[in-house]
Order: C-alpha cells, then sequence, then structure tokens
C-alpha cells in the first residue's frame, strides 16, 4: 500500500520505523471485517485508519493535538479516503455515535506511563463503546525490569540499548486493555545482582523498563526505535544486601516522567 503523508517533524521517526507500522498493519488486516465500525483513537497522520478504511467503509479516527489533525486531514484528502470521519477531539470526551467493533489504540509509550492508552481505553470501556464481542489493537502490554549500570543520572530512554545488565530480566505486570485498570500503580521488585568485581554500592544503578506489545494472541511487538524504547530510571543510594536489591518501583499510567519513583526496601 503506497501512500503520500505528510506529517510534522516528530511524527517522521514514527513513519520511519517500518517495523511498528508493519505490526499494526498485519493486526490490523487479521482483525478488521467488511462492515466493521472502527475507532483509530490518536490517530496521528491518520496511516493506521486508512489501513483499515481500505478494509471496512466506517472508521472515526479521533486526533486531539490540532497541528496533527490538520496533517491528518490533508492526508486523508490527497490519498483520496472518503469514508473516514476524522474528529479532533479528546478520544475520551468524543461522543461516538455507535459503538465499535474494533478500536485501533496506538497512544502507546515504555510502562504505558507518558502516553494516555490507559485513561483513554478505561473511559471507552466505562461508556460501553467496545461491542460485546470487540476487538482491540493492542490487546495487552507486558511490562519487564532489568537492573542495569545507568549511564546518566536522570531518567533517559536507552534507545541504542547500551547500558549493561546486572541482574536479569523479569516481567512485573500485564496490562490488560479489555479491562478497565488502575492508573497508579506500584510494585515490589527483587532482583539477584549478578557476580561483578566491582562495588555496586558505590556504582550509578538503574532500573531498565521494557514493554512488549501483544497486538493480538499471535502478534507481540518488542522495542522499536519509536514504539516502547527501553527506559531507564536511576536509583539514589541503592541498598544492597547479599547480592539482592529490593525495590518498590511505582508511576502514572498516563501521567509523565515525574510520576516515576522508585524506592529501596
Amino acid at each position: 500500500m503506497k501512500l503520500k503523508l505528510s506529517v510534522p517533524q516528530w511524527h517522521y521517526s514514527m513513519l520511519l520505523d517500518r517495523d511498528r507500522v508493519a505490526v499494526f498493519k498485519e493486526a490490523i488486516e487479521k482483525t478488521v471485517k467488511p462492515g466493521d465500525v472502527v475507532y483509530d483513537l490518536g490517530t496521528g497522520s491518520g496511516i493506521l485508519a486508512m489501513i483499515a478504511s481500505r478494509i471496512t467503509k466506517n472508521v472515526y479516527a479521533v486526533e486531539l493535538d490540532p497541528i496533527t489533525y490538520e496533517y491528518a486531514r490533508e492526508n486523508i484528502k490527497i490519498n483520496n479516503f472518503g469514508n473516514i470521519n476524522l474528529v479532533e477531539a479528546d478520544a475520551s470526551e468524543y461522543d461516538f455515535k455507535e459503538p465499535a467493533d474494533v478500536i485501533i489504540a496506538e497512544m502507546l509509550d515504555t510502562a504505558l506511563i507518558t502516553e494516555p492508552q490507559v485513561p483513554v481505553l478505561n473511559s471507552i470501556l466505562k461508556k460501553g463503546l467496545l461491542k460485546e464481542r470487540g476487538k482491540l489493537i493492542p490487546e495487552r502490554a507486558h511490562n519487564t525490569a532489568q537492573v542495569v549500570m545507568a549511564k546518566m543520572g536522570y531518567i533517559y530512554y536507552d534507545e541504542e540499548v547500551i547500558s549493561e545488565p546486572i541482574s536479569e530480566e523479569i516481567h512485573y505486570s500485564t496490562v490488560d486493555f479489555y479491562k478497565i485498570n488502575k492508573e497508579e500503580v506500584s510494585y515490589n521488585l527483587k532482583f539477584k545482582l549478578k557476580d561483578i568485581k566491582l562495588n555496586v554500592e558505590n556504582m550509578p544503578l538503574g532500573i531498565r523498563l521494557n514493554t512488549y506489545t501483544e497486538l493480538n494472541e499471535k502478534i507481540i511487538a518488542g522495542s522499536t526505535p519509536m514504539l516502547n524504547p527501553p527506559l531507564i530510571i536511576p536509583i539514589e543510594n541503592p541498598t544492597i544486601e547479599d547480592g539482592t536489591l529490593n525495590i518498590k518501583l511505582s508511576y502514572k499510567m498516563g501521567g509523565d516522567l515525574e510520576s516515576i519513583n522508585i524506592k529501596c526496601l
């Protein structure tokens, strides 16, 4: 599928991330059926709505940012997609006229912290806007954590995966988007550190968060440059006992990086 697309600068990298676009395209084509009512929440450039609209003729594409909305409007127009109802609105507040058979929501970020995936889908589900046997894309997010050697003293994205791991990667949560999820969460995590010669108590340690996106039961995407890049959170004054690090990790999904807190136990 070849499209003419115009996007704001901050969206350009997303379109260049072919793995990200490809997994969503595959999931949409395997899920959407002719006659389905489809929502694309946070449509951005409109590309996912356009993929869906080639299968069905009833697509609602919702975008909150007015600048991005104008780009999406132009993209839909120049590519002759007359069956997309583009709406400039907050998807959590918009009054949809009919419930959806399929909801596409690519408002994702690592651990679902800085993007509104969870609060928006919570609102959609509370309003009963997903039909009884309706499908979500993605369906779940699986979060993991790992102790690493932090390269910086502040929270950063480890896009090049350069921070040396000193523990195993552990799974600490699965967020099921078919359920109403708590937005403020906390987890007690225990890590057994690898044997290293250096004194870890004097080393800059951090927790690396990774998110694996389950688009459907057969498609699970790991990190790509523009889809959930690894997030490093430095640990202040880590307490290590018998090679073990115990922490309490808390944050708000749909909040911001400032909501993240790590406390040694």
